[in-house]
């Protein structure tokens, strides 16, 4: 018993476990998980080697070398790339996709504990971080408040925080730019060079009173009883009464030093709306819901404004927002490509009851797919939910074919039950040769490696569950709705014209659709121009195949014209702005420049403008944030009433012209999951340049960065890591140092003390330390010639160095392993593989002399190896497809007629995106794949209609005929409802819109290139075909049992049934 016959003969059951299916997918749609992206986990690791007090030069030298050598030999890896700065160096290590990352963590960390012996002692450990999209801040808050700061930052540590990190789903919360108090010792130079002490000693002198001790214990009588020894500081008055200087002297803290409790130099400031503030930095756990910890964190928000009325708690960017609006205007979108495909459907059957069917199988095969995509542990996010949304048209594809065979075979005279039995059963081989081949074009997208692949897996997932489910439905559901509740299983044919019918067989034969006069008569002069078209092409295929031939040549000359990028770019709202002002800059100056950016901002309509300058937290660094110095920040500026951010962003630029031109860079991507994918990184061109000398190639990253200014495709081009500044480099004087038996360790402490001073110990208060420092009194802490008077062992330092000031670099940039200068540049416009070309002329263009090479990286890298897995897929998947069709038609030229015909589908997909302005990337391919399987599945069937002709006799040019009218409507149906479902697509109307105008444009496109494939230039491909291999058989006509071209002149209309 075939499957249709089953499911139509126990419609209880059959309906049953759709239910049970629609149960299931309920819960799941409740239960699955709702994030902006995919989990993708990136195979990229971050060495981070903290080296304080050196230069730029010795941090390369003794940290960056040692640690790439360390681990250049790790299997998978790709490219090693490190940033020397001074006090630290971050190696960034990529391997190629696929590779096991927690397996390489392990031998990585392995590797650079085995060379921890190889770095300076001074070096701290090297901290090991992953790269993960997810770990990204889903929540930024400010706090401000109108007082004491101290006491503001003491309630979001001890408080804010706190509860914030106590919300499931939340991993961490960063406190930014919160005051830390300091006890400082602020000695006087001039006294303590009298006594012959240095910061050293009264560091250390502090530190010997401040020491914890166990007292022990006492017995009396039978008990036991604990001694508190009171060693350590408990007011900070006992500080100035430790002793200094010589023993029995006296003297104490108090006659060279003053003591108070101030807060320290700040190394992070963090303001909102131009006022000083505190932000709070929320990160979510792996797998985590977005929107759900969201909700809570808004909830918590809300309590604790209620509970701290005088702070001003504002949640200043929450991803979930994006997420949440652009999941809902995907999903209304949805609805309306539903509504209007419905409405196709029914113009077409003008039959509501068989209508509402079809449409019926659009939501019940998405239920059915999540269920599935629940137990593969996709998420529900902005890809998976557009894969369903390409169904909206594909999942009626299989149910308008069964209704139309089932319609035809009751005109022909079958009982109700009979027809939806039969016509499943004869469409069932094509429609699952179809569909199998439409999930071959998705399923190998699985196996690719690449960061596309990896967002597309969702997507790819999507389309195959949810049109696979509609395969079955569509021959199991499908029919027992056409027999409906009259199941009348009379045998035999009866006549449907010319006969008189009873009232229950009129009232079962009006279920099918009832000529309207006008939309009959449209449907007429549609039939006529097809048939028209169709002999014509019959009979001139040279013109067909010479304008095929033309088309496809236009559609090559479009597509190197095209702009190539990745991913489309999203407008998220919201614009980042990173300020990078000559190494060394103050903060205080650093914020200067800040208030200026928000000042221009503010002007142009922006508010809730939160900044971050100085120095990341570890909890940033971790998420994939830069260090960060004094001379660095970075801002989130909301764009203003739903503006175009990339207009928002020009105005601005032209706003600063003077930080334009290299200290600030705009990214128009956000702070998301998807900003961090394809945000700055993503779209950046770098030019990398190796000399003999890294001066010499410095030197002329000046020269590349003028000639890259002038290109119209790039925006803030910059030397990201280039420029100089004065250092002071001390040597030793060795001779002297050994003829007074002073240790170099002795010299080079009492420099650093003398120049920014020295941690002591920790003031213990509760459950709070507060760090204890010894420093110079006030500017001469950073006055080099106060520090060369402090005398060691009664000696001047200014008589044991050298001390000289020349330029040295800020940063040092190593790629490969070797030293190289780096020029980057922003895509603005005209994609990857346009600013790409550009760059390449100029510095082709640009007189290089022997020795200085230059080599592009960036976007461009990964654009290349996507399009090298793309490509692989594109073959696997032809390969797949035509084994599957040679499978069905048993034969190996009908095949290839298809799979030489079929991709001409993707012409009008190119040519739409490039009338509506789109760039060709990864989400445009889908689109076009899409339509070449839709297409694919249409060949299959009209094929099969045309090879059931001919095996009852007909002619080649009456099988061609016949079958085209036997699946015009449903192809035309089928071609105009995923038009019509992904319509609203194509406008990119709010968040998240631009990603599916790509997708929708190749939709539409190729479904009417599609259709224009599968109603001409396929039927005169397999025309010409079979006349010749007719003729290499010995004649043109087959059978005993031919028609006329006259007597298939009288086809049937749309209005009336056809003869068989």
């Amino acid at each position: 018993m075939s499957l249709p016959r089953a499911a139509v003969t126990r419609p209880v059951s059959t309906i049953a476990s759709v239910l049970a299916v629609v149960l299931l997918g309920s819960v799941s749609l409740g239960r699955t998980p709702v994030s902006l992206l995919p989990d993708v986990q990136l195979p990229v690791l971050t060495i981070r080697t903290l080296y304080t007090g050196a230069a730029a030069e010795e941090v390369s030298r003794f940290i960056a070398e040692p640690v790439e050598e360390a681990i250049a030999a790790t299997p998978g890896l790709v490219e090693l790339r490190s940033v020397s700065r001074n006090g630290e160096a971050t190696t960034t290590a990529r391997f190629a996709w696929g590779t096991d990352m927690q397996t390489t963590l392990l031998n990585v960390r392995e590797r650079l504990d085995n060379a921890r012996s190889q770095l300076p002692e001074r070096a701290e450990r090297p901290t090991l971080l992953t790269s993960d999209p997810g770990e990204r801040p889903i929540a930024v808050l400010s706090m401000s408040l109108a007082g004491d700061m101290r006491q503001l930052a003491r309630t979001a540590e001890d408080v804010h925080a706190r509860r914030l990190e106590q919300i499931a789903g939340v991993a961490s919360v960063a406190v930014v730019g919160a005051p830390e108090d300091e006890v400082r010792i602020e000695v006087d130079p001039a006294r303590m060079r009298a006594l012959g002490l240095t910061p050293n000693d009264v560091s250390a002198a502090v530190r010997a009173a401040n020491v914890s001790g166990v007292g022990g214990t006492i017995r009396r009588g039978q008990f036991r009883f604990s001694v508190r020894t009171l060693t350590e500081f408990r007011t900070p008055d006992e500080i100035r009464d430790v002793p200094v200087g010589p023993p029995g002297s006296g003297i104490t803290l108090k006659d060279l030093a003053t003591v108070t409790t101030t807060i320290a130099d700040p190394k992070t400031l963090t303001r909102f709306d131009g006022k000083p503030a505190v932000g709070l930095v929320v990160y979510k756990d792996a797998g985590a819901n977005t929107v759900a910890v969201t909700r809570e964190i808004r909830s918590v928000v809300a309590q604790l404004q209620g509970e701290f009325p005088a702070v001003a708690l504002t949640i200043v960017a929450a991803q979930a927002d994006f997420v949440v609006d652009a999941l809902t205007n995907l999903g209304q979108e949805i609805v309306v490509g539903g509504i209007l495909s419905i409405l196709v459907i029914v113009l077409f059957l003008r039959d509501w009851r068989l209508s509402l069917a079809i449409a019926t199988m659009v939501p019940l095969s998405v239920l059915v797919a999540l269920v599935i995509l629940q137990a593969l542990d996709v998420t529900i996010n902005v890809l998976s939910l557009g894969g369903l949304a390409l169904g909206v048209g594909l999942l009626v594809d299989n149910a308008i074919v069964v209704a139309e065979a089932a319609a035809r075979k009751r005109e022909e005279g079958l009982t109700l039950f009979d027809a939806a039995i039969v016509a499943t059963e004869e469409v069932s081989g094509p429609l699952i040769a179809g569909t199998l081949t439409t999930l071959l074009v998705f399923g190998p997208i699985i196996f690719v490696r690449g960061l596309a692949a990896t967002l597309f897996r969702d997507l790819s997932l999507a389309v195959v569950t949810s049109v696979g489910a509609s395969l079955i439905l569509a021959l199991t559901l499908m029919p027992v709705m056409v027999v409906g509740r009259r199941r009348d299983r009379g045998g035999g044919r009866r006549e449907v014209d010319g006969a008189r019918l009873t009232t229950r067989e009129r009232s079962e034969h009006s279920r099918l659709p009832s000529p309207d006069s006008r939309l009959s008569s449209l449907g007429h002069y549609f039939e006529s121009l097809y048939e028209r078209g169709m002999r014509w092409s019959l009979a001139n295929p040279r013109p067909i195949f010479l304008t095929t031939i033309a088309v496809s040549a236009l559609t090559v000359w479009v597509t190197m014209r095209l702009p190539r990028e990745i991913l489309p770019q999203v407008d998220e709202g919201m614009v980042v702005a990173a300020l990078h002002l000559p190494e060394g800059t103050a903060i205080e100056a650093t914020t200067q420049q800040v208030a200026r950016i928000e000042a221009a901002a503010r002007s142009l309509g922006a508010t809730g403008i939160y900044a971050r300058v100085g120095i990341a937290t570890d909890e940033e660094i971790l998420a994939g944030a830069e260090p960060g110095s004094s001379a660095t920040a970075q801002l989130l500026v909301p764009v203003p009433g739903g503006a175009s951010a990339a207009r928002f962003a020009d105005r601005l630029r032209a706003a600063l012209p003077d930080l334009a031109q290299g200290a600030l860079a705009l990214d128009l991507a956000g702070q998301s999951e998807f900003g961090s994918l394809i945000g700055r990184e993503g779209r950046l061109v770098r030019v990398e340049l190796s000399a003999r000398t890294l001066a010499e190639a410095a030197r002329w990253a000046d020269s590349v960065r003028t000639r890259l200014q002038g290109i119209a495709s790039l925006a803030d081009v910059r030397d990201p890591n280039g420029g100089m500044q004065p250092v002071v480099e001390v040597s030793l004087r060795r001779e002297l140092l050994a003829e007074r038996g002073i240790a170099v360790d002795a010299v080079a402490n009492a420099l650093a003390g003398g120049l920014g001073g020295v941690a002591s110990s920790d003031f213990r208060e509760t459950d709070r330390r507060t760090p204890i420092s010894v420093r110079f009194a006030g500017a001469r802490n950073e006055d080099l010639g106060e520090a060369m008077a402090t005398p060691v062992q009664g000696i001047p330092i200014a008589q044991l160095v050298h001390a000289v000031e020349r330029q040295a670099p800020i940063e040092v940039v190593r790629v490969g392993q070797r030293p190289v200068a780096v020029v980057e540049g922003l895509i603005e416009r005209g994609g990857t593989r346009n600013a790409v070309d550009d760059v390449r002329a100029a510095m082709t263009s640009l007189q290089l002399p022997s020795g200085v090479t230059w080599e592009i990286s960036g976007a461009n890298a990964e654009q290349e190896r996507t399009t090298r897995e793309l490509a692989l897929v594109a073959w696997l998947s032809v390969a797949l497809v035509f084994l599957v069709l040679a499978g069905e038609f048993a034969s190996f030229t009908v095949p290839l007629v298809v799979m030489l015909t079929v991709p001409l589908a993707a012409v009008g997909g190119i040519l739409f995106l490039w009338i509506t302005g789109q760039s060709l990337n990864a989400v445009a391919l889908i689109g076009i794949v899409v339509m070449i399987g839709m297409a694919d599945n249409e060949a299959v069937v009209k094929l099969d209609a045309i090879r059931r002709f001919r095996e009852q006799g007909h002619s080649i040019e009456d099988a061609i005929m016949l079958g085209g009218h036997q699946r015009l409507r449903a192809i035309a149906m089928t071609s105009i409802t995923t038009i019509t479902g992904v319509l609203p697509l194509v406008f990119g109307v709010g968040s998240g819109g631009a990603l599916y105008q790509p997708l929708a444009a190749g939709v539409i496109g190729g479904s009417v290139s599609a259709l224009l494939v599968t109603f001409f230039v396929l039927p005169t491909a397999y025309a010409v075909l079979e006349r010749r291999r007719e003729t290499g058989d010995g004649g043109r006509e087959v059978g005993s049992s031919r028609r006329s071209t006259r007597e298939h002149s009288h086809l049937p209309s749309p209005g009336s049934p056809p003869s068989a």
